[in-house]
């Protein structure tokens, strides 16, 4: 079983949202470049070519940024929701947030916290918006990994 610590699930909010950006920059700065070489040198049909190839990869990419925006923005809130699910719990386990761990990066039915005061399963109210922690042990803890540890 994985769990994962709050630093893991704070880092994981922008890191791949950043490599997005950093794409779509490098492909607008090519087309913007090959587009002046070309106007520049109206005979020579390679920077032609070149700007014609890097706005359609240019719009491409768009078309799949504004396809993908509302699934980012529901991982986007669903990983800041479990990033306040280890703040309260540690607050409940009066522990440091960094020495809490997750089993999941959503928030779901069987979310596990992990801690230095045992193992607690998270029971959700109807609505969501609250928790309890329930003490629980695990059949085979020796079987638990901790993605995000130094």
């Amino acid at each position: 079983m994985t769990f994962y610590t709050y630093n893991y699930l704070h880092a994981s909010q922008n890191t791949w949202q950043y490599a997005r950006i950093i794409i779509i920059c490098v492909v607008v700065l090519g087309f913007i470049l090959f587009s002046i070489h070309y106007l520049r040198h109206r005979f020579d049909m390679k920077y032609k070519d070149l700007s014609i190839i890097f706005g359609t990869l240019l719009l491409l990419i768009l078309g799949m940024q504004y396809n993908d925006f509302s699934n980012i923005q529901n991982s986007i809130k669903q990983s800041g929701q479990m990033t306040t699910v280890v703040r309260e719990a540690a607050k409940q386990l009066d522990v440091s947030k960094e020495s809490i761990s997750v089993n999941a990066t959503t928030p779901n039915d069987n979310v596990l916290i992990k801690s230095s005061k045992g193992f607690f399963r998270v029971d959700y109210n109807t609505d969501g918006s609250q928790f309890v922690l329930e003490r629980v042990d695990l059949y085979d803890s020796s079987n638990v990994k901790v993605e995000g540890e130094k």
